[in-house]
């Protein structure tokens, strides 16, 4: 490659390499030069797999080379799994290979803080910027690519979707993943980057910004390269798509953590968030409130107002749901009076009672009435988005009839979600009971909800915190 580090490349060809070498690759399970070689394999990367390792013959049943240069033919893509002092062996191998792109999963360079493990990271840009190699990396996980049959971890669920995300954690990102994927978030890309020596956060938001693949990008990030660029980087990517960022080293203490980590340097912190706001990206404080606005982007639907109609649990946590949507900003609007009318046919005894937020309480827990009440609100031009607790979901098995019955209302349940044309969120957390089928009702539950890609929230205040930033996001969008 030609172009100089921080101009204009083509990092799609990159991530599509035809072959992957893995130096360091290991027969012993439990480390990562064997999980890099075991994900390829599990995942039917399509191209050649090289193991590198000078004592073994093979591995995971294909052939290994004890050095690069003993690898026949050029190898696109490097993995470093050897240790920091080996590396620059490791270059000189992949400048024979003409290798495009290297990633050092290898640690102990400028993070340590140590002046001969910097002036080594220093000659490793040296030899490959002259080489026209990019890097990933060093000091991280690297590439999670689902549909390109790449990742990291072979326990890593591979959901293809259109979130792409750049964490400078790699343990960021395998939660990132984990998470995500259990709340119905595919992925198109999950980039560990590490130290940043080469390619940073600017080269990875340029990327998302023209992905096709890629509707939604989060960003998990420590200290930035070049302030100017990133910013540049960051506004043209939020003009098009929605950029949640999450910052780490905002305070005294993070910023000592993470320049131990991935040796960034953090800027202060209300430069941080002023900057962050004028790009027009969205900023958090956590990871939990981070894969929250990722699911809300990815599954939650169109949100025309704040205007909002609860489920809200029985009794004290319907009080509690309207007091957390109002103070997250969503107006608890009352029943109009059609609305109310309606309600006559479907729940005779407590129509005239019925709120918003609906209180399960006064409705037959375990019985359909409650999925019934909730859609006739859903479908009233009165309200803008839904957000349901859906607990009660586990006290259908009780029933005889429970196993039918739920899995009808589960069904029922995701159509309303998808079909009804309004952002909506489901709150379904961990079982309080010590009965069995119910505590299997809920995972069952979830599950479903997430391969349907509904918006699922583990308690009502991530819910509404979520739903509130979500409206809000959309109003100063369409208002611009």
């Amino acid at each position: 490659m030609d172009q100089e580090p921080g101009a204009a490349l083509d990092l799609e060809e990159l991530l599509t390499p035809a072959s992957i070498a893995v130096v360091g690759a290991s027969a012993k399970k439990e480390s990562q030069g064997h999980e890099y070689v075991q994900t390829l394999v599990e995942a039917g990367f399509p191209g050649p797999i090289y193991p590198v390792n000078p004592k073994l013959d093979e591995l995971l049943g294909l052939k290994c080379y004890p050095d690069l240069k003993a690898i026949p033919g050029d190898v696109d893509f490097v993995i470093s799994a050897v240790p920091a002092d080996a590396t620059l062996e490791l270059v000189d191998g992949a400048i024979a290979k003409k290798a495009k792109l290297i990633h050092f999963f290898t640690a102990r360079f400028s993070e340590t803080g140590r002046e001969d493990a910097a002036q080594l990271e220093a000659e490793l840009i040296r030899r490959t910027r002259e080489a026209g190699i990019r890097v990933i990396g060093p000091n991280c996980m690297g590439v999670h690519y689902p549909k390109n049959k790449i990742s990291f971890d072979p326990v890593l669920p591979r959901n293809i979707g259109n979130v792409g995300v750049l964490s400078q954690s790699g343990s960021h990102a395998f939660r990132i993943i984990g998470r995500g994927v259990e709340r119905g978030v595919g992925f198109t890309k999950v980039i560990s980057y590490g130290n940043a020596m080469d390619l940073n956060e600017a080269d990875f938001l340029e990327h998302f910004a023209q992905d096709p693949d890629t509707e939604v990008i989060g960003a998990y990030i420590e200290g930035i390269r070049d302030g100017r660029r990133f910013l540049r980087a960051l506004r043209a990517a939020a003009s098009v798509k929605p950029v949640v960022v999450l910052k780490g080293g905002r305070t005294t203490a993070g910023r000592s953590a993470a320049a131990s980590h991935t040796a960034s340097l953090a800027s202060q912190a209300a430069v941080w968030h002023a900057a962050v706001r004028q790009a027009g990206a969205l900023e958090v404080s956590s990871l939990n409130d981070l894969i929250d606005m990722l699911v809300a982007f990815a599954n939650a639907g169109p949100a025309a107002g704040p205007r909002v109609a609860i489920l809200g649990g029985a009794g004290g946590e319907m009080v509690e749901s309207a007091d957390i949507c109002n103070e997250a900003g969503l107006d608890v609007a009352p029943l109009p009076p059609e609305v109310r009318e309606s309600l006559k046919e479907i729940v005779p005894k407590t129509w005239d009672w019925i709120s918003n937020p609906i209180d399960g309480s006064i409705l037959e827990w375990g019985r359909p009435q409650a999925l019934h009440v909730l859609q006739t609100l859903a479908a009233s031009p009165a309200y803008d988005v839904v957000l349901a607790n859906v607990r009660w979901l586990e006290f259908m098995v009780a029933r005889d009839d429970g196993e039918t019955v739920f899995q009808e209302t589960l069904g029922q349940l995701k159509s309303l979600a998808k079909n009804n044309g309004k952002a909506t969120m489901f709150v379904l957390g961990d079982s309080e009971s010590p009965d069995e089928r119910r505590r299997r009702a809920v995972v069952v539950a979830r599950h479903a909800f997430a391969e349907a890609g509904v918006a699922l929230y583990p308690d009502i205040e991530r819910a509404a915190r979520t739903l509130g930033r979500y409206v809000r996001y959309l109003e100063e969008r369409g208002a611009e």
